[in-house]
């Protein structure tokens, strides 16, 4: 016959059946104790870094430390990490199965954790069977991130680079072709400086008028100056373009040496504050936390199962 379920008659029933409880919880504790050890369990270390954001151009409302994170969490430095380790084979997972990668991707998701701190930090940590290739890992995503930040860097720079070289040789282009004709009117022309030649021609015309030098001369010099009449405007007109070209190009070899400089530098894009280590403990598995939580559910099944029975009786 069935009794009221309070607390006095629990606590009959387990003064009843200590024996049996003390029987189930000291299996369970001993199954858990050995199933929870390294031979079942391979135990995993961690190794973690902390690093701060340098040398990246933030893009609309994104904070410098939110840039690093979406670099870090990258599908190209995660098949990077996957391929230098092998981590395939690492975390035993066949990739030519249908959804192997789906396995291996959230098995590297699982163990290699990418946070923002509170400071405005990254954090990563990395748990491995292995305490120097999860060392190892953190070291090589640092390195992954760096090579990323300065690729796509480096795309945008080239962008400006053949923007640049091509404003630089249409400058070039259009100095040389007035340099070129004026090249060509110095020497057949004989015109070097405009204002010069005009003050000085004219200056000898009027002497040579008032010397009564001879008419050959005055001819002669007449004719210099109607050439220069003819060819003057032509020659300043050519001398100030090539003034404002040479300028220009001047102003645009400037900005392409800096392109230049730009997409040669090498940078890096981290501030390590905390470097990572070959951690000598373990953090997987919590053995006690097993073992507490195996005895407490086989106490309780069991509990659950007197308290059946008893009803039922």
């Amino acid at each position: 016959m069935s009794s009221d379920l309070t607390f006095t008659r629990f606590a009959e029933l387990v003064q009843q059946k200590w024996k049996l409880f003390a029987g189930v919880g000291g299996g369970a504790l001993l199954i858990s104790a050995v199933f929870s050890g390294p031979a079942f369990i391979k135990p995993r270390y961690m190794s973690t870094a902390t690093v701060y954001p340098v040398n990246l151009n933030s893009y609309s409302i994104e904070t410098r430390t939110d840039q690093l994170l979406q670099l870090l969490q990258s599908n190209s430095i995660r098949d990077s990490l996957i391929l230098q380790f092998d981590l395939a084979t690492v975390y035993d997972v066949d990739t030519t199965s249908d959804g192997g990668y789906f396995v291996l991707y959230n098995e590297f998701l699982d163990r290699v954790e990418i946070s923002k701190t509170q400071y405005e930090s990254v954090n990563i940590e990395v748990t491995d069977e292995d305490p120097v290739r999860a060392r190892n890992m953190v070291n090589a995503l640092l390195r992954q991130v760096n090579l990323l930040a300065r690729r796509l860097q480096r795309e945008k720079s080239y962008e400006v680079l053949n923007i640049a070289e091509r404003a630089l040789a249409h400058e070039r282009s259009k100095l040389d072709s007035v340099e070129s004709r004026l090249d060509s009117m110095r020497i057949n022309e004989g015109l070097l400086s405009y204002e010069t030649q005009t003050k000085e021609l004219t200056k000898g015309y009027v002497k040579m008028l008032s010397s009564g030098a001879g008419q050959a001369q005055r001819e002669q010099l007449a004719k210099r100056i109607r050439d220069l009449e003819e060819k003057g405007g032509e020659f300043r007109k050519l001398s100030e373009l090539s003034n404002l070209f040479r300028g220009n190009y001047d102003r645009l070899l400037t900005q392409h040496e800096n392109v230049v400089n730009d997409v040669t530098k090498e940078l890096t894009y981290t501030n390590t504050v905390v470097y990572p280590e070959v951690s000598d403990k373990k953090v997987y598995p919590i053995r006690w936390l097993i073992v507490l939580l195996s005895v407490s559910s086989a106490l309780f099944l069991c509990f659950v199962l007197v308290v059946f029975r008893d009803q039922r009786m």
